[in-house]
């Protein structure tokens, strides 16, 4: 178990969301030839989804370089009106570290792949609050593993007790450097409160502040413009 770690009370920093990328996929297939394929396992993101029926699976796959890192985490949202599911998942590959409980997916694993499997939390202790967002979740279990080969690499989501619900993985573990990703903050902020189903009149409180302010200066100059003009 050298290079595969799996943490059953991972720590709880409020900063999980800060610095992913927010992602809100389509249905992803149920098998690996029908996943849903994602840019890459290497920058931080979060998937946000839904298990909408009894039973569902959800495969994620993207593809991957030998030795590269495979970091994901489950996240459970503490939602206003209830609806969110505590499920399983997996990391599959052709060629992993360490292999176990296979025999927990959901359906069969193809000849030389590898899987290791978490099995849903026991206990959920105390939510954390996003320092971003505001919003509230759950800390889940943790699968830090690596590729030894080249090729796809998926992860697997489901409820052993067939829930459904939403939930929240955070993939990756390079974060953004790019400065687009800090210039789509507020984007990103509007659209986790809205999943979450939070209040969004913050947005539009500094929304108007912004307006009045600009109003104000626009204001500021043209009184200005005209003084000239009288001046002269």
């Amino acid at each position: 178990m050298k290079n595969q770690v799996v943490y059953s009370q991972p720590a709880r920093t409020g900063a999980d969301l800060a610095g992913s990328v927010p992602d809100f996929p389509g249905t992803p297939g149920s098998s690996l030839p029908t996943s849903l394929a994602l840019g890459g396992f290497q920058p931080k993101r979060l998937l946000f989804n839904r298990l909408a029926q009894p039973g569902q699976v959800h495969v994620y796959r993207a593809e991957c370089r030998a030795g590269e890192r495979l970091h994901v985490q489950m996240l459970v949202p503490v939602l206003p009106i209830g609806g969110a599911v505590v499920p399983a998942f997996a990391i599959v590959a052709q060629s992993l570290p360490y292999s176990a409980d296979v025999q927990k997916l959901p359906f069969t694993l193809p000849a030389g792949f590898s899987a290791v499997v978490t099995a849903p939390p026991t206990e959920l202790v105390a939510p954390v609050e996003d320092l971003l967002t505001g919003v509230r979740y759950y800390p889940g279990p943790v699968i830090d593993t690596k590729t030894l080969v080249g090729g796809r690499a998926y992860v697997v989501v489901w409820s052993p007790h067939n829930h459904m619900g939403k939930y929240v993985l955070q993939i990756g573990s390079r974060w953004p450097m790019r400065w687009t990703y800090w210039t789509q903050l507020p984007i990103f902020w509007w659209r986790i409160r809205g999943w979450f189903g939070l209040s969004r009149a913050a947005a539009y409180v500094a929304g108007a502040g912004a307006l009045v302010a600009g109003i104000g200066v626009l204001g500021l100059i043209n009184r200005r413009k005209s003084r000239r003009k009288t001046e002269l």
